[in-house]
């Protein structure tokens, strides 16, 4: 479909909530191997029902190993798209903090915007903070 001539485009498959499990899921498998779901839930304040429901979601989609009463693992899958969302935060922090805006806005603003940006776009932004920082 077109919006004002435009293609419309998904920003990705998974739901924002999604996207926050697999970061935590992420940030947990790096420092301790694996993430258990009690450890999840409190990371995101939601309760180990929640958990076990997103969990399941994400292990049909194929981005974590996950059995119940286990512990969970991002699959290949999984990681990659743990990296290209850590990217993204990343490259918005940096430009939102080289425009001026405070640390604090532009952590909660990065955190709303890295789900839904283009990937064009994120790309372009990267591009442009490379340029500046070669000049």
């Amino acid at each position: 479909m077109t919006e004002g001539g435009c293609k419309k485009v998904s920003a990705s498959e998974l739901s924002k909530a999604l996207q926050e499990y697999i970061k935590v899921i992420h940030t947990l498998q790096e420092e301790h191997g694996s993430a258990a779901a009690s450890d999840i839930a409190e990371q995101l304040g939601v309760r180990a029902p929640s958990v076990t429901s997103a969990l399941r979601k994400l292990a049909s989609q194929g981005m974590v190993k996950y059995q119940k009463y286990q512990e969970a693992k991002l699959t290949k899958k999984g990681r990659e798209v743990a990296i290209r969302l850590d990217r993204r935060h990343k490259t918005l922090m940096d430009f939102l903090l080289l425009i001026g805006v405070d640390e604090c806005v532009a952590k909660t603003d990065a955190c709303e915007i890295e789900h839904i940006i283009h990937p064009e776009t994120i790309e372009k932004l990267a591009q442009y903070l490379e340029s500046i920082q070669k000049s």
